[in-house]
């Protein structure tokens, strides 16, 4: 076959019709005749016009239904979250109910976890592609923030004690009872009674004074009563410490503050207490001080203070007073003032303003995920803040990141760009490659055109390699000596023939290829007629002019 076919077809056809194949069936197979028979089917099939036209419709419009399902399809992201019935895992599921009812094109999916620590290790594998961890994970400034859900607080509450303390016995002060004087019977002088007046009224004003004194010293010495029975976190060493479990409280975050007071972890019985046994844990008193962190107005501090709280006794509640120290050393921290009564009004707990440490959680996403999935999720949020703060009261308040260039967190590029209005439209995006492709355009038309002339010039190549084959054939029946040899340029011949016919239904000839090819296959049938007629004479001659045994011999053999 003058053409090669592709690698693919040859082993196909090794595999389809090998030479075992070809030595139990006698035939030959030619890749020609293969395509040539696939030509016909496909011209046939062609034939049936309002089949071809049925299907082309059906291919048409399938094609239509497949790009506008994925252009108009759902977006599904990943959110790591936890511990379950937590206040971030109720976050996204309020926020997917949101979502769905609204119609809005994205979905998200929880991905359960049991810790911060564990929905970081979520994101940081690809789990999930987003995650709600506090900014104290080790790992939370890495990643950019899609928005600030809350403010966690810290709270160290010392449960009440089971018994209301006896209230002190007022003192009770003695007053010196003055008798009258009793008047004179004898007369007296007006000026003698006027002196002991004037003298009587100045020892009064000294005594006066001296009383005012005494108050003073002693209100003086019960405001220091009252500084020193408040606990300190230096003096929490050798207590027996109850971390609530459920929320942003971590041993690692009890660490942090004990160490910054010079207090060893190890000085303190730790213990991990669920919500549920925090009750009977006050009640059976096996801890001295809870331990607790998340909303200030949430419910993870407001159902501890609860339990903390002993027949109408409030809590009390240990002070970082060098919040602002460590929230210069950690910038992860931030001090924050709690108002009196913010955990409960009645009675106020606290009961006065308690300095101590907050930090932020926020909802974080890996840096490959799309800006323009992360902007219509960023739109999202905040157009559902108001909402999502109704559904979880006093759990959430949303903030947007400081997209300042100084700003001490990361802002994801899709929540900035929804912050800062600069989405992109479908024109805004592919604007651009849509101009400069209509540009780019005309020289592929060139290319195309180029290719179409070369293979319009590869036809003509193969038009003459068949034509020269013809010829060759032609000088090899002239070289033949034998009806053998004869034979097989005769088969190659008829092969040969077919494989100009399937050429010429690939392409249409011309008048004066027809008759080339015409011509040549002439020639080559009256030349391997020729031959044959003088390989037939010679042997004839040949056989004519061999010499006949003597008579003698003859005789012999009989």
């Amino acid at each position: 076959m003058p053409n090669r076919p592709p690698l693919a077809m040859k082993l196909w056809l090794t595999q389809r019709w090998g030479a075992g194949a070809n030595r139990s069936s006698g035939r030959t197979m030619i890749i020609g005749s293969l395509e040539h028979l696939v030509r016909n089917r496909v011209r046939m099939f062609l034939r049936h016009t309002w089949l071809a036209t049925f299907l082309g419709t059906i291919v048409l419009l399938a094609m239509v239904w497949a790009a506008i399902y994925y252009t108009t399809r759902a977006t599904v992201m990943r959110i790591a979250a936890g511990p379950a019935d937590s206040s971030n895992a109720n976050f996204v599921t309020a926020l997917t109910n949101s979502l769905s009812q609204n119609h809005d094109r994205l979905r998200l999916q929880l991905v359960p976890t049991s810790g911060a620590e564990a929905s970081a290790q979520a994101l940081s594998s690809r789990v999930a592609d987003l995650a709600i961890i506090p900014s104290t994970v080790s790992k939370s400034p890495d990643w950019p923030v899609v928005a600030i859900l809350r403010q966690n607080v810290i709270a160290f509450i010392i449960p009440a004690p089971a018994t209301a303390a006896a209230a002190p016995e007022p003192t009770k002060t003695s007053a010196k009872a003055t008798a009258p004087a009793k008047k004179s019977k004898g007369a007296k002088s007006t000026k003698a009674g006027k002196s002991a007046a004037a003298a009587k009224s100045a020892k009064s004003k000294k005594s006066a004074k001296a009383t005012k004194a005494s108050d003073d010293d002693a209100a003086d010495d019960s405001d220091d009563s009252d500084d020193s029975s408040k606990v300190k976190v230096p003096q929490l060493a050798g207590k027996r410490i109850g971390i609530v479990a459920g929320n942003e409280a971590t041993t690692a975050l009890l660490d942090v503050v004990l160490q910054h007071y010079g207090v060893p972890l190890n000085t303190v019985q730790v213990t991990h207490i669920q919500p549920e046994d925090v009750g009977a844990a006050v009640k059976g008193n096996t801890i001295d001080v809870l331990f607790v962190a998340g909303a200030a107005t949430g419910k993870a501090i407001s159902d501890t203070v609860a339990a903390a709280t002993q027949n109408g006794n409030a809590p009390s509640f240990v002070e970082i007073d060098q919040a602002d120290g460590i929230a210069k050393r950690m910038p992860v921290f931030d001090s924050l003032s709690v108002d009196a009564g913010t955990f409960g009004g009645n009675p106020p707990m606290p009961s006065e303003d308690l300095k101590t440490l907050s930090f932020a959680e926020y909802l974080v996403a890996r840096k490959s995920v799309s800006h323009g999935t992360i902007a219509d999720l960023a739109k999202a949020i905040y157009t559902y803040r108001l909402s999502l703060a109704a559904q979880m009261s006093g759990e959430v308040k949303i903030e947007a990141p400081s997209t300042d260039k100084d700003a001490d967190v990361l802002v994801h590029q899709g929540a900035l760009d929804y912050l800062n209005d600069n989405q992109q439209t479908f024109f805004d995006k592919y604007g651009d490659d849509i101009f400069y492709g209509m540009l780019i355009f005309p020289v592929f038309g060139s290319a195309i055109a180029g290719v179409a002339s070369y293979l319009r010039n590869d036809s003509r190549t193969r038009r003459l390699r068949l034509l020269q084959r013809v010829l060759d054939l032609v000088r090899k029946v002239h070289a033949a000596q034998t009806l053998a040899a004869i034979d097989q340029l005769q088969l190659d011949a008829d092969n040969l023939v077919i494989a100009i016919v399937h050429q010429g239904e690939h392409e249409e000839f011309d008048e004066t290829v027809r008759m080339s090819f015409a011509f040549a296959l002439d020639q080559l049938r009256f030349s391997i007629a020729a031959r044959r007629t003088a390989i037939l004479d010679q042997v004839k001659a040949g056989a004519e002019a061999a010499p006949s045994p003597p008579a003698g011999a003859k005789l012999a053999a009989v």
